[in-house]
């Protein structure tokens, strides 16, 4: 089986060809392919995120296993800025009733996303890509368990 490259090597490849002229091209074939690697990842849902116990912190190795991992987790986006159009930060939460309201749902039913760049502001159901970290955050919202530095969505297919 063929292994695929590093990313190291990735960026050689893109610098030999942008020497070589090819720049635009092997720029575009090296950001696809991080794309592909980086949606190999692990799916975290929300019955593993809900094991955690957002009282003492308590939690199953499978869980702490994922933090600082690469993951990606389905959800609805509650934007948490006024702007319609794109974000920067949202939450992520499993259902589309689990908006932000008094009370707001328990800590480990929230995801604090950071979108570097921004996304899209999505109303129908996401899947996120990035690095999950397993740290409760107090927020104007409420509690959250886990922050989560986002590194791309989709629509949940």
């Amino acid at each position: 089986m063929k292994q695929p490259l590093s990313i190291k090597a990735k960026i050689l490849l893109t610098l030999f060809g942008m020497i070589l002229g090819f720049g635009s091209l092997s720029f575009f074939l090296f950001q696809s392919s991080l794309f592909h690697t980086s949606k190999a990842q692990i799916e975290a849902d929300w019955n593993i995120l809900g094991e955690m116990d957002y009282i003492t912190g308590a939690m199953p190795i499978s869980l702490k296993e994922l933090d600082g991992k690469m993951v990606k987790v389905p959800g609805f986006m509650v934007p948490l800025e006024d702007d319609q159009k794109k974000v920067t930060q949202f939450l992520l939460v499993p259902t589309p009733q689990a908006c932000i309201h008094v009370p707001p749902p328990p800590p480990n039913q929230m995801l604090l996303v950071d979108m570097k760049g921004g996304t899209d502001v999505k109303y129908g159901p996401i899947w996120v890509h990035g690095i999950l970290k397993i740290k409760t955050q107090r927020t104007m919202h409420g509690d959250v368990s886990y922050t989560f530095d986002g590194l791309f969505i989709e629509n949940y297919q």
